[in-house]
């Protein structure tokens, strides 16, 4: 049972990116034509579309289709709960069964229109088992190949990432002047090299520095927008998604899953997630294309 739990709670890709939404979608509706179309199970031969079963199961499929993406607006009420971050594998499970709960009630409609099926509970149970039966083993099969496709990907760019990592390390850099990071609202300077993040917590921030190996969190009485704007000069800054800037030069090692990336900035803090949008600009600052 704890074997079942632990595969339950692997991350897993989300759906912050309608794009993804969509493409997913899209393969899990050419599957379900493909079965309809060619398998005609549960003797669907027999209630075709003007005896056309390619028509029959362009209805069928165009009909999930859009069900699908009716439902996209759950994604558009709740994004962080759909996001990269948040998303595991037992989400995806549930996802999966409540899609195809309302794809049976569209198809369950086309088919009392025609005729073809009763309208009452027997008929939507009867119909349910017919399109979990059909399009279950799609859904499965495209979130497989995606759960695979995503983790392989991201765990060839986080071993280029680390690389770079690693070889940065072996350069020694000129010893400079202090510079120090703009709080206007916080007194004690803060050197921008032991600076390693900040993070956003409503109307103040967390910030994170380093002090002879430790950790000192500082509570700060502004906005991440503001402490951003006031500190843009400094290019190793990095906001990896909406709630946290770190400071990059402080990446140790670069973790990653199917769901995305994972930074660790010191041994006493987690490591934090990047957003998906914000995993582009971090490879492009990380040289990954030198090593990859």
């Amino acid at each position: 049972m704890s074997r079942i739990l632990v595969v339950f709670c692997r991350p897993h890709p989300g759906y912050a990116n309608f794009k993804v939404y969509i493409a997913t979608c899209t393969v899990i509706a050419a599957g379900v034509f493909l079965v309809l179309s060619f398998l005609q199970p549960f003797n669907l031969g027999d209630r075709n579309i003007l005896d056309n079963p390619f028509l029959t199961a362009a209805l069928y499929a165009g009909g999930s289709y859009v069900t699908m993406l009716i439902n996209f607006v759950w994604l558009k009420f709740f994004p962080r709960f759909f996001s990269n971050e948040r998303w595991i594998v037992g989400k995806e499970l549930f996802m999966c069964v409540y899609q195809m709960m309302t794809i049976a009630s569209t198809i369950w409609l086309i088919n009392y229109i025609r005729g073809v099926f009763p309208p009452n509970i027997h008929g939507y149970l009867g119909m349910l088992w017919v399109v979990v039966s059909v399009g279950f083993f799609p859904c499965l099969t495209a979130q497989l190949i995606r759960h695979i496709y995503f983790m392989k990907k991201r765990l060839r760019k986080a071993t280029a990432m680390n690389i770079s990592l690693m070889l940065d390390k072996k350069e020694t850099p000129a010893e400079a002047d202090p510079q120090f990071i703009n709080l206007q609202r916080f007194i004690k300077p803060i050197d921008i090299n032991t600076f390693i993040s900040a993070e956003s917590k409503g109307d103040y921030l967390v910030v994170n520095v380093s002090n002879n190996g430790s950790v000192e969190e500082l509570t700060i009485n502004a906005t991440l927008e503001e402490f951003e704007a006031e500190n843009t000069h400094f290019e190793q800054l990095f906001r990896c998604r909406d709630e946290f800037i770190i400071n990059k030069n402080k990446i140790t090692w670069v973790e990653s899953n199917a769901a995305g990336y994972k930074l660790q900035l010191h041994p006493k803090l987690p490591s934090v997630f990047v957003s998906g949008e914000k995993a582009i600009e971090l490879k492009k600052r990380m040289d990954v294309e030198k090593y990859a």
